[in-house]
């Protein structure tokens, strides 16, 4: 029978919590782990939704045998080039022990393969023989990396705040693969940014979501907010105070934590005192910043991996690029920042955001 087998790793360190950790991975998969793994038979959106699955390590295509039937299926084996044969004898009352089956499966493999030679060390193909309790064995020849990690959900929820850019996604993507069920908060400044900019967004959380997660999007609309902050505020200290309202916004939700895709130095308000007059306004929240210290190079290849980068790309502007200062503070004393809000009034117009706030399912790309 053809099936996949599919591999968890971390999970592995939980000891005393490894059951909740494989009970979640099961429910993201809708899967039964049994024997440290996951086997099904075949099905092509099934292994390609495991390729995806946050705790998954390493997915397989392969053959389910009997024990007797495992020289069998060496037999009907054709292929060039160079090769090994890796046996994994997990049922130790199997006749024989793991090198006598290497070579003797080896011995057939060359026999019928004139174009075969063995390389133990660097072989174009490897065979895997993996052999079971309860007269199962599994034979296959390719490893595809999961993306290891947690499963979603064990780590608690975040919320990501999410822009149009490369970074946030990104964030998004980090914060998941370490168990956390993530739904995304975009602040829109219609009509200052448009329709393609939000459906930009929502795709964006859609190729995250395709990474076993069900997720939802807030969006808040900022207009009003940063329409005053124009009106009232130093022009310098524009982008200060906006991230300011957004964190405020965002710990009205409740969440475990907020996760951002903030990268010290990288632009003029996320330096250590744009970030430090950021976390004043946080209030209980914990904030997690995934890319911190991260290089910028390093932080596209991630997109580019992950698939956001093309649609992070797009050339529609979100709120945080329309208001952008000509000079903004980039040390803003804590002090100066509130006497500038104090112009506001502020947490009435965050609070009117927040009751604004439209909620959007978002669809896996693969729905």
């Amino acid at each position: 029978m053809k099936v996949i087998i599919a591999r968890y790793g971390e999970i592995h360190l939980r000891k005393g919590n490894r059951g909740i950790f494989i009970k979640q991975l099961e429910k993201n998969t809708g899967l039964k782990v049994a024997d440290e793994r996951i086997v099904c038979e075949y099905d092509e959106k099934i292994f390609n939704k495991l390729q995806r699955t946050f705790g998954i390590t390493s997915v397989s295509i392969g053959e389910q045998v009997k024990h007797l039937e495992i020289l069998d299926e060496i037999e009907k084996m054709r292929f060039d080039g160079t090769f090994k044969v890796s046996v994994n004898r997990a049922d130790r009352t199997f006749e024989y022990r793991s090198p006598e089956l290497n070579a003797i499966c080896g011995d057939i493999i060359l026999k019928n393969n004139k174009n075969a030679k063995v390389d133990l060390v660097n072989p174009k193909t490897t065979i895997y023989i993996d052999i079971r309790p309860n007269d199962r064995a599994f034979i296959f020849k390719h490893r595809r990396r999961g993306p290891g990690g947690l499963p979603v959900g064990v780590s608690g929820r975040g919320l990501s705040l999410i822009s149009g850019g490369i970074d946030s996604p990104v964030s998004s993507y980090l914060g998941a693969k370490r168990g956390l069920s993530i739904d995304f908060l975009h602040f829109a400044s219609p009509p200052y940014t448009s329709e393609q900019a939000l459906n930009k967004v929502k795709k964006l959380c859609g190729i995250v979501a395709n990474y076993s997660m069900n997720c939802k999007l807030f969006v808040v609309p900022f207009t009003k907010i940063q329409e005053e902050i124009r009106k009232h505020c130093k022009e310098e200290y524009t982008i200060t105070i906006m991230r300011r309202f957004m964190l405020v916004i965002a710990e009205k939700f409740k969440y475990d934590c907020i996760i951002t895709g903030e990268n010290l130095a990288q632009v003029a308000s996320q330096t250590v005192e744009g970030i430090a007059s950021n976390n004043c306004v946080a209030g209980n929240s914990l904030v997690l910043r995934p890319l911190i210290f991260a290089d910028k190079e390093e932080i596209i290849e991630k997109a580019k991996q992950i698939g956001t980068y093309e649609t992070s790309i797009l050339p529609y502007e979100d709120c945080c690029t329309v208001f952008v200062p000509r000079h903004p503070i980039i040390k803003p004393d804590i002090k100066k920042v509130e006497e500038e809000e104090k112009k506001l009034d502020f947490n009435k117009l965050a609070e009117e955001a927040y009751n604004e706030v439209c909620i959007h399912k978002v669809v896996s790309l693969e729905e």
